[in-house]
């Protein structure tokens, strides 16, 4: 499912930069796929294929009135009519990995034994960001007390892994 929830992303993208608008596009596609997969009922009633699709988008108008964009109301409307809706995870993630490219910045996961501060972090974002070239660094903190002490940092399928439990695992 990978290749098409790769090229329905690709579609929007293309739909988003014509309009200008692509950051609109991303909060209300990743909107749209938390609520998907974390209400039982808004996924029910959205692969329900006894609702038509023009009362399933008037019920996604309602709960998003934010994101009433024509274009991505299609977009949604398409992947309705195609029974695409399930995929909306994967498009959203493909998207946001899109858009990143296209905006030239830099995707992180921070893993650290302990709550960092602010100007480590700066410190951290600023490294990769060089390192990488980026414009910009979007960053997500992950606490997680079994890497004992340093630091993970995980960007795309690279890890950079800096952590007390691997290097105590490299000595013996």
């Amino acid at each position: 499912m990978a290749i098409v929830e790769k090229r329905y992303a690709q579609a929007l993208l293309n739909c988003s930069k014509s309009q200008n608008d692509n950051e609109a596009f991303e909060q209300g596609l990743n909107s749209m796929a938390s609520l998907f997969s974390s209400n039982m009922q808004f996924k029910k009633i959205l692969l329900d294929p006894r609702i038509g699709n023009d009362v399933k988008l008037n019920i996604i108008k309602e709960i998003f009135p934010e994101h009433q964009n024509a274009v991505f109301l299609s977009f949604l409307n398409l992947l309705l009519d195609k029974n695409r809706i399930n995929i909306i995870d994967g498009i959203s993630d493909e998207y946001s990995k899109l858009n990143s490219v296209l905006n030239n910045e830099l995707n992180m996961k921070i893993v650290s034994a302990k709550e960092l501060n602010e100007e480590e972090i700066n410190s951290l974002t600023l490294k990769y960001k060089g390192m990488y070239n980026a414009d910009k660094v979007k960053y997500t903190l992950e606490i997680d007390k079994e890497i004992l002490g340093g630091i993970k940092v995980v960007i795309g399928n690279k890890i950079y892994d800096g952590s007390l439990k691997t290097q105590l695992r490299r000595m013996l």
